[in-house]
């Protein structure tokens, strides 16, 4: 069953330059998918598309077996859709404690009581192991790799069917990333989330991934298991990276 199905997607911005071409697919319930391209060739722009931050300019989405083109997503579908952003120290406001940002989310889900309220960040703040007490401090306490461990609660708190990580650990120091990719890796199973991943690190993709999208100039020109792109590529864009890769 496919968690997210794109038809004909296309984006279009002032002056005529269009973003992502025509892409179709389906993201299936469950799968880890990752996304690659070059930059600048509409990866980032079909991310926000799907989770309802940008409107399509032609196409549609379905989620949940609504349909839907980008913005008109109703708050209580679009609490089942997440995106984690790409630079965690940009990602929080450093006026507001991290429990105010954490909680920003749940207003998708209509008014909670505050017992509930507590509940769903301790639940989400816990499940990236970190504490309770950490919800009273202020993002310039975190370091790096914690600040993107709580950008990954904040994705959690509305309990989400599909995240979205834009370049989860390209921020982040060599050192801290292979716990953050193991974090997900234990969020999939244990939360049965649904990952669009959008990377540049192929060897990420090898390890982590159960398919392969490959995007070049805002289309999706290959796709498939990453065995079988690393062993036959059949487009020169993934024949390029792959070589890269060596």
């Amino acid at each position: 069953m496919a968690t997210v199905k794109l038809d004909g997607v296309r984006k279009v911005y002032a002056g005529g330059v269009e973003a992502v071409k025509g892409v179709s697919i389906d993201i299936e319930d469950g799968q880890l998918c990752v996304l690659v391209g070059p930059s600048g060739c509409g990866k980032t722009t079909l991310a926000r598309m799907i989770v309802g931050l940008d409107d399509v300019s032609a196409g549609q989405l379905v989620f949940d077996e609504a349909a839907y083109r980008g913005r008109d997503l109703p708050p209580l579908l679009r609490a089942g859709l997440s995106l984690v952003f790409q630079d965690p120290f940009s990602s929080f406001d450093p006026r507001m404690t991290i429990g105010a940002s954490l909680g920003e989310p749940l207003h998708l889900l209509g008014r909670l009581s505050r017992a509930e309220h507590e509940a769903r960040l301790a639940e989400a703040i816990e499940a990236v192991g970190l504490s309770v007490a950490m919800l009273e401090r202020y993002p310039h306490e975190f370091s790096g790799g914690q600040r993107q461990r709580l950008a990954i609660a904040r994705a959690l708190v509305t309990r989400p069917r599909l995240v979205v990580l834009d370049e989860p650990v390209s921020a982040l120091d060599v050192s801290v990333r292979g716990d953050v990719l193991d974090l997900l890796s234990r969020l999939q199973v244990e939360h049965g989330l649904t990952y669009l991943i959008i990377s540049h690190d192929l060897d990420m993709v090898a390890a982590m991934a159960d398919r392969v999208l490959v995007m070049e100039k805002g289309q999706i020109v290959e796709e498939g298991a990453p065995q079988r792109l690393f062993a036959e590529p059949q487009h020169d864009l993934t024949k390029a990276l792959m070589a890269a890769r060596l």
